[in-house]
């Protein structure tokens, strides 16, 4: 009965812990998408353009007329009220037969009203100011797309270094079992006295390396993935497995001139400077619309009421409003200049912007072709390390080479492979990065 309690306990166990730690497969597409759906950064982004939206909306609302309505209901006091009359001749006290007396017994007042005005031409500052949101709105949309092709490219970047750290534990593990047998091969022939136990020293000895080198391998593939996991939005537990079908699909380069005009056709920071010129421009007529004067079409409805002194009722206006600031007029030059200042700045941006953008789309295309050059190179690189291998295990086993060039040949192998996996995951960063570069990376 305990016996079959304590099976019981364990398969429990076991089944928590499955589900405590899920896996989770990704290919480069899935995790790309998983990145850019958690980023902080476009969230960010986002707010900004409902920012820039809610801004559009608001120019728009002020084209249309401003309604407003306001009631006012008063209660006073007896106030003392004397009234000068001329005409003393009565002899009555004629104040108390003068129509202004009925105000000495004034208590209530009540006033409703309601007015409407439509602007007609303010020197066009509605239309600029809509104008100048729309096209903010236009940058805050371009700005988000930059972002969320610096999230992409910050998600493969992690997601090929994660790859890369994999393959390096793979390499090295394969590399300690090989150590590690060659260790007891080693123990057997000194222990049949065919071997100085010098040699035995040196074999455990670089097994020992390669120990040490999977720990500080092991720490880092579990850094990467835990970086992975918060970046991806996933929970703390889940073991990530990379599908990597796909991920090293890469087309040869063409010249560096499409590269370059794809970028500045493309690039959305050189389509965010434009819209922000624009906008500046905009923003230099509305500054200028503060000399010319505004026109408005008014009407206006009045009710009005004082007890035993006078009811107004269904009292309709109409015109138009004229209003013309001259102070503001004068001033206008001093913000005139701020404006035309802020576009000037705008324009230098974007010069600026379109420089960096050429530099840029030159560096990621060298740094491409170079990353390529070097892969090549380490492909041939682990060709040549496993034949100098195979030759410098045959010959020490013939007596013809001394352990220490043996040994020394095992490293080389290694570090060829591994350096094989580093270049290969630095390619495919290298061409996310050229994408980005130029505007294409999708």
């Amino acid at each position: 009965m305990f016996r079959k309690i304590s099976i019981l306990l364990i398969g429990l166990l076991a089944v928590m812990q499955l589900h405590a730690q899920s896996v989770k497969k990704l290919t480069i597409k899935e995790a790309i998408d998983l990145g850019v759906a958690n980023s902080k950064q476009l969230v960010v982004s986002n707010a900004k353009i409902k920012e820039a939206q809610a801004r559009v909306a608001q120019s728009r609302d002020k084209l249309l007329p401003e309604v407003g309505v306001s009631a006012n209901y008063f209660h006073i006091n007896t106030p003392n009220i004397s009234f000068s009359n001329n005409s003393s001749s009565s002899g009555s006290g004629g104040n108390s037969d003068s129509p202004l007396a009925a105000l000495a017994n004034m208590h209530d007042i009540a006033l409703v009203q309601a007015s409407a005005s439509w602007p007609v031409f303010n020197g066009f500052r509605n239309k600029n100011t809509r104008i100048m949101n729309e096209y903010l709105e236009q940058a805050s949309r371009y700005d988000a797309q930059t972002t969320k092709s610096e999230v992409t490219v910050t998600t493969a970047t992690a997601i090929y270094q994660y790859y890369e750290l994999l393959e390096t534990k793979r390499t090295v593990e394969e590399n300690l079992k090989q150590e590690q047998q060659r260790v007891t091969e080693f123990k057997n022939m000194e222990a049949q006295k065919l071997l100085a136990r010098n040699d035995r020293l040196k074999a455990e000895l670089q097994a020992s390396n390669v120990e040490l080198a999977l720990t500080d391998v092991n720490h880092d593939v579990q850094l990467a993935e835990y970086n992975l996991i918060v970046l991806l939005g996933l929970p703390d537990q889940t073991t990530i497995e990379l599908d990597t079908t796909g991920m090293f699909n890469l087309a040869g380069l063409t010249t560096w001139e499409e590269y370059l005009q794809a970028g500045l056709s493309n690039r959305n920071e050189l389509k965010s400077v434009d819209a922000q010129v624009k906008a500046g421009e905009a923003n230099y007529k509305i500054a200028k619309a503060n000399r010319l004067p505004t026109v408005a079409l008014t009407a206006g409805y009045v009710n009005a009421f004082i007890p035993n002194v006078v009811n107004i009722t269904n009292a309709l206006n109409g015109g138009v409003a004229l209003k013309y600031s001259i102070t503001g007029a004068l001033h206008a030059s001093h913000g005139m200049q701020e404006a035309r200042a802020k576009v000037e700045q705008a324009e230098a941006s974007r010069q600026a912007t379109n420089d960096q953008v050429r530099i840029d789309i030159r560096q990621k295309y060298l740094n491409c072709q170079k990353s390529l050059d070097k892969l090549t190179i380490t492909q041939k690189a682990i060709e040549q390390a496993e034949e100098n291998f195979q030759i410098s295990q045959n010959k020490y086993k013939q007596g013809l080479l001394i352990l220490s060039d043996y040994l020394e040949a095992d490293v080389a192998l290694l570090q060829a492979r591994i350096n094989y996996a580093t270049t290969r995951a630095e390619t495919m960063i290298a061409y996310y990065e050229l994408q980005k570069s130029t505007g294409t990376l999708q």
